[in-house]
């Protein structure tokens, strides 16, 4: 029984030796084409040779492992595997290392109190602070409950006037146009990524990783506010010339936020013009659509999608501010 037990044993450690293996190769291959340039990649399991010599190479190399290092080491690699599909060859860049960028670095030096709050006691809402002259303006929606009657209207109020406190770091909000208090004081964190009030209120600047105000160097006088809508989908307000009766709204959408710190995000109706595609049979229809995709990056030392950006096809940049 006790030999039967060693070989059942050395068995599973050849399996999960052969399994670590496999998923190795396959998830280095993966990696190839951003990290070589090769156009594709294949992941293929040829067998093994067969033979006393090779079997018994494998097994010594076994045994000198423990079966809790086997386990451990096929666990790692098998998840390192599995971020691969998930990412696909687009967004492994985000598995580069290295010395943060010096525009990287700049992007996040620059980042101000501006940006998308989010507030624990309105989680449909939002809060969008933006700078102006001396002190700010401030667009805000506490949503609509999700067990509001089907015919409640999300209530937008706009251009509110924010002070700012000598030092930047305390604003003066006035809420009574929804019935709130007046002159309430909000402190800025240090990292500007919080404002906390004195009822121990506290709204988190940009908590989806991706929302925020950005710049276009196209349009300097104009902003891109980016937030999430539902789900997965996005609203983006598009402002050219930093008036707000020209701001329209696009629809978008981003794919899975595990691959942060990069994501890819998709823009409809943004360039107002549309891509058709070729009729491949006489009763196929012809589709067309306006749309476009940005790579967005939170990555501080990749020299392609530098830090707090959307990068397009075009090498147009936008900047989080």
């Amino acid at each position: 029984q006790s030999r039967n037990k060693s070989k059942n044993t050395d068995r599973s450690i050849l399996i999960l030796t052969t399994i670590n293996n496999m998923i190795s190769t396959c998830a280095l291959m993966m990696l190839v084409p951003v990290l070589g340039g090769v156009a594709g990649f294949s992941c293929q399991h040829h067998g093994t040779r067969t033979g006393a010599a090779k079997t018994s190479q494998l097994m010594m190399s076994s045994t000198s492992q423990s079966r809790r290092d086997i386990l451990s080491n096929a666990a790692s690699v098998a998840t390192f595997g599995l971020s691969a599909l998930v990412l696909g060859p687009n967004d492994a860049v985000a598995f580069q290392t290295g010395p943060i960028t010096a525009q990287s670095a700049a992007n996040k030096a620059a980042e101000s109190y501006q940006g998308v709050y989010s507030d624990p006691n309105h989680p449909e809402g939002y809060r969008v602070i933006m700078a102006s002259g001396k002190g700010a303006t401030m667009t805000l929606s506490d949503g609509v409950a999700k067990d509001a009657p089907d015919s409640t209207e999300e209530k937008t109020y706009k251009n509110i006037p924010v002070a700012i406190k000598e030092g930047g770091n305390e604003f003066l909000f006035d809420f009574s146009f929804k019935g709130g208090p007046k002159e309430v004081v909000g402190t800025l964190s240090n990292d500007k990524k919080t404002i906390t009030f004195p009822d121990g209120n506290k709204w988190t600047k940009n908590a989806n990783k991706y929302d925020g105000i950005y710049k276009d160097p196209k349009y300097p006088d104009g902003y891109r506010i980016l937030r999430k809508f539902k789900s997965m989908n996005t609203i983006t307000e598009v402002n050219d010339t930093g008036n707000p009766k020209d701001s329209r709204f696009i629809m978008g959408k981003h794919a899975s936020l595990f691959s942060i710190p990069t994501a890819t995000f998709t823009f409809y109706d943004y360039t107002g013009k549309e891509t058709c595609t070729e009729k491949l049979c006489r009763t196929c229809e012809v589709v067309c659509k306006d749309e476009i995709e940005g790579q967005f990056s939170l990555q501080e030392s990749n020299t392609v999608f530098m830090y707090g950006t959307i990068t397009f096809p075009d090498k147009t940049i936008w900047t989080r501010i």
